[in-house]
């Protein structure tokens, strides 16, 4: 690509546009703008054409096809070396162009928010800076396309150190971040007009997935795997986004997929509570009146499994817990908020330096709703929607034995619940005193996984409540889980078998309450 001689300068972010035009016109580059961008400019003491003076259509449509002329896409797709095409443009009135400056009007801005249904929802959309991008695109190998004054910087020290030109890759990057700018739009407009076509249907037939780069990672699972956090850009809700990380390395593939359980079991719960998670599951969960107390339970649970695992609160951090944290190896904290007692205790140990600690930072504590799961599989994906229900929607948890669990063991019924739904099926989970003592996950048979909770909780399980995120076939989980001192049990129902379930409890004495919904999680 030659010399850059002539630009073509059209934005709605006006941000750095003053110092870069100065730029462009100190090293001799003639420039034509539209209207809004001219006057900016020309209150600055810059110097440019307005675009009508190219072949710009003037003010046809309240000059919203201004850029839209034959001429000034001509001048944008024009080569060097095509004579007869040159001719053609010159003919026009136009020039070749090889700089565009652009930015459309955002489709989530203000002032292109829907303001009724079907097409008039986007009168406001910008039509005429993505024609002029998709223009440049075709002639990509001879026009610099600036789409996002983030780029200004970077453009303006290569330019000045290139006289007047650009490298070959610095060209390419730009081109590719207007196409990311293009794709963009595109699947904001298709989304708007699939939920008034489909009437809010929440899986499309054809799905588009927007997401951006947030994070560069070490490697992923495992070191031989390449890896990144990317964020979905209209998200609304907490989510891992609001992280902020005030110490400790760069996080792992695996630590961004334990605080994600960890911060989707925090979101089940108002009262103070602690979680502690590790390979994805919960290996332990407590409520209790305050942080400190919450983290000690749930240490207590399983000290073995707790050792290296990410540890999560819902709320306050204080140096009470900063100090308990301290006692055991800890890989990833984090926390609603720190004191800064707290953080001076974490940073000043050596057995906590280099821990990582990351604080939410999210105004509304509350799960979003309306999220989809998705799984790559040799192929294509599989689409679900998130599991973001304890139970159904218009139901409650039924009472199904002769014996009714007590207000306590209720409450500690609806913990292990909620803990179920976070634990790989076949899923266990056995709670008391407001704590889980054992967690039996990913079990190939419902019976196994019992087992292992039942040992994980050893003699305190006599008393405890159990819960098991799918029905049971056979008795024989119920009869193991009497024999060991279990009192009350909670699981979703639904079975052939169900009669005799009940029975079985009936028979040792045991609650046993429906929700008639199933948690499996693979």
């Amino acid at each position: 690509m030659g010399t850059i001689s002539r630009a073509l300068i059209s934005v709605y972010d006006k941000t750095g546009i003053i110092e870069l035009a100065a730029l462009l016109a100190k090293k001799g580059v003639s420039a034509i703008c539209t209207t809004g961008t001219q006057k900016l400019l020309d209150k600055n003491g810059i110097k440019t054409a307005d675009i009508g003076s190219a072949g710009g259509a003037g003010d046809l449509f309240a000059g919203a096809i201004r850029t839209m002329h034959p001429a000034i896409l001509a001048s944008l797709m024009v080569k060097p070396g095509d004579a007869a095409a040159l001719e053609q443009l010159k003919n026009m009135g136009g020039e070749p162009i090889s700089l565009l400056v652009v930015n459309p009007l955002p489709i989530e801005s203000p002032e292109n928010a829907p303001r009724g249904k079907g097409a008039k929802a986007f009168d406001s959309m910008d039509i005429g800076a993505l024609n002029l991008i998709r223009a440049a695109l075709r002639n990509a190998d001879n026009v610099v396309i600036l789409s996002n004054p983030a780029q200004y910087e970077g453009f303006m020290a290569a330019f000045a150190d290139g006289n007047g030109s650009i490298t070959e890759s610095l060209r390419n990057k730009l081109a590719l971040q207007a196409a990311e700018l293009l794709a963009e739009y595109d699947i904001g407009i298709y989304q708007h007009f699939n939920n008034l076509a489909g009437g809010g249907e929440f899986l499309a037939d054809t799905l588009f997935l927007r997401y951006k780069k947030q994070l560069p990672l070490k490697y992923g699972e495992n070191p031989h795997q390449k890896a990144a956090f990317f964020r979905r850009p209209e998200f609304e809700g907490v989510s891992l986004c609001d992280l902020e990380q005030i110490n400790g390395p760069e996080l792992s593939y695996n630590n961004l997929n334990d605080l994600n359980t960890a911060l989707e079991i925090a979101l089940e719960f108002d009262h103070d509570m602690a979680v502690i998670v590790k390979h994805g599951n919960p290996v332990s969960v407590a409520m209790e009146k305050d942080a400190h107390t919450s983290f000690v339970k749930a240490k207590e649970s399983d000290r073995i499994s707790s050792f290296g695992a990410v540890v999560a609160f819902n709320c306050q951090v204080d140096k009470k817990t900063a100090k308990e944290i301290e006692t055991a190896y800890t890989e990833v904290l984090m926390a609603v908020k720190f004191t800064d007692g707290a953080l001076d205790v974490l940073r000043s140990s050596k057995k906590t330096a280099n821990m990582k600690i990351l604080k939410i930072n999210s105004k509304k504590w509350a799960k979003p709703a309306k999220t989809i799961c998705v799984k790559s599989v040799l192929g294509g994906v599989i689409v679900q929607e998130n599991d973001n229900l304890l139970v159904p929607e218009d139901g409650q948890i039924k009472m199904a034995s002769k014996r009714k669990p007590t207000r306590k063991q209720l409450a500690d019924l609806v913990l292990a619940w909620k803990v179920c739904k976070y634990v790989r099926s076949n899923a266990i989970v056995i709670v008391k005193d407001g704590r889980t003592l054992g967690i039996g996950a990913g079990q190939m048979s419902r019976l196994d996984a019992m087992k292992i909770a039942i040992e994980k909780a050893g003699e305190e399980v006599v008393g405890s409540v159990m819960a098991s995120d799918a029905y049971f076939p056979f008795r024989n989980v119920i009869d193991e889980a009497a024999q060991s001192g279990i009192s009350a049990i909670i699981q979703p129902g639904g079975a052939r078998r169900d009669d005799e379930i009940v029975m079985a409890c009936d028979e040792h004495n045991v609650a046993l309450c429906l929700t008639g919904m199933r948690h499996f999680k693979h």
